[in-house]
């Protein structure tokens, strides 16, 4: 499964996720915020990245990544930069 978002990191520099996701199979939820009408993407956590120093210089770009999506967890096999800001 392919997944493309927006990098980012947690405060601790540990966790890596995805936000502002799209994809044929990017996990959707409803928020409060929309009175649960609406459904929006759902960050996904990247688990298994082989290198994250790769991952840390590529915080707040646009990237694609491929693996196995367990919920809102994608097991990472590849990681690709596609763009060069998340804007």
């Amino acid at each position: 499964m392919t997944i493309t978002g927006c990098l980012e990191i947690s405060t601790d520099g540990e966790d890596f996720r995805l936000a502002d996701t799209e994809g044929a199979d990017a996990p959707k939820s409803r928020s409060w915020r929309t009175g649960f009408l609406r459904k929006r993407t759902a960050p996904v956590n990247l688990l298994g990245a082989d290198d994250p120093q790769v991952l840390r210089k590529s915080v707040g770009k646009r990237v694609t990544a491929t693996g196995v999506l367990t919920n809102r967890d994608l097991q990472v096999s590849s990681v690709r930069v596609v763009g060069s800001s998340c804007n």
